[in-house]
């Protein structure tokens, strides 16, 4: 089924991810979702014998996604880059390290239900912006955050996907509530 709609885009900072468990902070809703496109990057090895191919294997590499949305305020900017934010001003240095998280959002599909996504645990990288003087014509500029996101070591899952309209689903209302997976052992490393 066609998917054709975007809302509820969401996140949760990583707080640990290593063999004995993964957790994640508090989840943090990003108004006014416009775009979000995810391309994950398959290496591939082929093998020739007998004057065919022979065998191929392929290989998860990073996963490319970047999120439009209608604005970003600076408080979530600073939080999702790892940036200041101090007094309302956006603070940004060159040993600022964006953090891990988790980004999860809704799209609507053909039979109004819903595809519900959560990536499991990236990184963004520093943000471009385009300012441009006003025209005649009414030009929006709209902040674009792009993000390599990969598998968790704890469990080497990167992305939890769920179609509201599938008999086995039964998480709608809870999706948002927490990230999936998210398993902290006592006494872990």
């Amino acid at each position: 089924m066609s998917q054709y709609g975007l809302k509820d885009i969401h996140f949760a900072l990583l707080e640990t991810d290593d063999k004995s468990g993964v957790s994640y902070g508090v989840i943090e809703e990003i108004l006014g979702a416009i775009n979000a496109k995810i391309n994950p990057n398959v290496n591939t090895q082929e093998l020739y014998a007998d004057d065919q191919l022979w065998e191929s294997i392929s290989a998860l590499g990073k996963i490319e996604v970047e999120i439009e949305t209608a604005d970003l305020q600076l408080k979530t900017r600073a939080k999702v880059l790892g940036n200041k934010y101090e007094n309302g001003v956006l603070i940004e240095t060159k040993d600022d390290v964006p953090p891990y998280l988790a980004l999860g959002f809704k799209s609507l599909r053909k039979g109004g239900k819903y595809r519900y996504v959560w990536l499991l645990k990236g990184v963004a990288q520093p943000m471009g912006e385009d300012f441009t003087t006003k025209k005649d014509n009414v030009e929006h500029k709209t902040p674009v955050v792009r993000f390599t996101f990969m598998p968790r070591t704890f469990d080497g899952e990167w992305k939890h996907t769920a179609d509201e309209d599938s008999v086995d689903f039964k998480g709608a209302d809870t999706w948002f509530n927490s990230v999936p997976g998210e398993v902290t052992i006592p006494g872990g490393e």
